[in-house]
């Protein structure tokens, strides 16, 4: 015998959720960051209204959160197809896009979203990132430059630009940028290291002095800011201080190629013969270095041991093409430390011993002749 409905299956109708009930539900979970979740809620709404915009946008950003970036895609692609000028799928498919690595299409989307909100800074600053990846620097410049017309104290803006100043060479033009930057936070390591690099390069040394200084009265063993500063003072000849400073990297870390050429060079430059040989080896323990290698030849024939100061100078002009920069690299090393003697001594040898290929030793004859 059939038994009475009683209503059940109406009431059970009832009882299920509606849409807006959902959506809700679901962007209560997606403003908590428990994307996984507002993504099954984004889901069972979508099985009953699959073009809903609001329950598209809503699963392309849950999507997108856990990086599950095909869905996001695709249901962001939908929602255009529904909304042509969705400013969230937009906006939305362009980070996809971007993460995905397919910057151009980032763009093109964030384009479309800025003809319709040209004053969105956030959106402008994403445009800008990508196309410093794509090495649009123009472009990306001009991003940025849009967004301080309207926000001239905007941070995130005024450090793309002093990057993409410092990237460029314009190395003054970044100086002056990274300062207004460090307006918001006068302890800001990265930039009083980045700062203080650029002054070096400008050769203003006593202001690179001064901003390494500031990076390590919050860092003291920074190892940015003490290779900087122990530049400053190799600059300064005064190589004992330079040492020093580079000595604390070395209590940390193994230091980098760079940092034990310019330890050899300092040691050389004090007549420390075996520390500057440890420093040269050191650094070509880390692959090939012109500069060590040259610093090998110096030190070798200061010794006289001249059938070793020829075999690194058979290794700094392996290049032929290159022959006549080194020789003449070299010969700058050589006068600067005052050997200028042991450098004559040392193409008289080579010449005598003929080892070298011919170009290499009409090269060295050309250079002994206007050196003698």
């Amino acid at each position: 015998m059939n038994q009475p409905d009683n209503g059940n299956s109406a009431n059970n109708t009832q009882r299920q959720p509606s849409i807006i009930d959902i959506s809700k539900k679901a962007r209560q979970k997606l403003r908590s960051r428990q994307y996984v979740e507002a993504r099954d809620l984004f889901s069972l709404g979508l099985e009953r209204e699959p073009e809903n915009p609001y329950l598209l946008s809503g699963m392309g950003d849950a999507c997108r959160e856990i990086g599950d970036f095909h869905e996001a895609e695709r249901c962001y692609s939908k929602l255009l197809d529904v909304d042509k000028n969705n400013l969230f799928a937009l906006r939305g498919l362009g980070d996809v896009c971007k993460k995905l690595n397919r910057h151009q299409e980032a763009i093109k989307m964030w384009d479309r979203y800025l003809v319709l909100r040209p004053q969105d800074k956030f959106v402008m600053t994403r445009v800008a990132d990508s196309c410093k990846v794509l090495m649009q620097f123009e472009r990306a410049e001009k991003a940025y430059r849009q967004i301080l017309q309207f926000a001239p104290g905007d941070r995130f803006a005024l450090t793309g630009v002093a990057d993409l100043q410092h990237r460029m060479g314009r190395d003054e033009e970044a100086i002056e940028t990274y300062e207004k930057v460090l307006k918001f936070d006068a302890n800001e390591l990265h930039i009083l290291t980045i700062i203080g690099k650029l002054c070096w390069r400008i050769s203003d040394f006593e202001r690179s002095e001064k901003y390494f200084r500031r990076a390590l009265q919050i860092e003291p063993n920074n190892p940015y800011a003490l290779y900087g500063l122990g530049n400053c003072y190799r600059w300064y000849r005064q190589y004992e201080k330079a040492i020093e400073v580079w000595q604390k990297i070395l209590l940390h870390s193994e230091g980098t190629q760079a940092l034990h050429t310019r330890m050899g060079d300092a040691y050389l430059n004090l007549g420390r013969l075996e520390e500057a040989e440890r420093g040269y080896r050191k650094s070509l323990e880390f692959g090939e270095d012109l500069f060590a290698t040259a610093g090998l030849v110096c030190l070798c024939s200061d010794r006289k041991d001249w059938d070793s100061a020829a075999h690194f100078f058979g290794l700094l002009t392996v290049n032929e093409s290159e022959t006549s920069g080194q020789i003449e690299m070299l010969i700058r090393r050589f006068v600067r430390s005052g050997q200028r003697e042991s450098m004559l001594d040392l193409f008289r040898y080579l010449l005598a011993t003929g080892d070298e290929d011919k170009a290499v030793l009409d090269e060295i004859d050309s250079q002994l002749k206007r050196l003698s």
